[in-house]
């Protein structure tokens, strides 16, 4: 996809955008610039992010992060935001009951877009034609994919939406 591309499907990804989803993407991104980790409270929001459509699965993630301590939740992610190496921190975060390495993903795309995109299923098949789970060993080479096929002037999750966007649409997938 050329500049125009990643431009124009990254924009209809932004207008069909749930508005209170993109709150929670923006507020995240800010609170984890400034601490450095995230809270039990702040990951039931990004379980709900990630989650939107799933409620079942949604509410029981929730439940699961519930089970331990804010503390907890704060020290492992802390953990996780210090080391460069995104199969490590994918492996940390979902280290967190109720947090599985897509979920993980976002936390990572939420804290710094430069350098992380949001993983699924659909990326997985996108780039890999495989129609499965996200594993640990997937996100670097999903990161790294999407750096190649950046052409330049976007961050990560610019990329990656305008890939999703694309594969959404292609897919009839609502």
């Amino acid at each position: 996809m050329d500049r125009s591309g990643i431009t124009r499907w990254a924009t209809l990804y932004e207008e069909s955008y749930d508005e209170e989803l993109h709150e929670i993407e923006q507020a995240l991104h800010e609170a984890l610039q400034s601490q450095g980790y995230i809270t039990q409270e702040q990951l039931r929001d990004v379980v709900t992010w990630k989650l939107d459509n799933q409620a079942g699965r949604r509410s029981g993630n929730i439940e699961r992060v519930n089970r331990v301590p804010d503390a907890f939740v704060r020290r492992v992610s802390e953990a996780a935001l210090l080391v460069d190496d995104p199969a490590v921190q994918l492996k940390t975060l979902a280290s967190i009951p109720g947090i599985g390495c897509a979920t993980a993903t976002v936390v990572l795309a939420f804290y710094d877009p430069e350098r992380y995109a949001v993983g699924d299923r659909y990326m997985v098949d996108l780039f890999f034609g495989e129609d499965r789970q996200l594993r640990v060993t997937d996100y670097p080479k999903l990161l790294s994919e999407l750096r190649d096929r950046n052409p330049g002037g976007f961050d990560l999750r610019t990329v990656e939406k305008a890939y999703y966007q694309r594969y959404r649409d292609e897919h009839g997938i609502t």
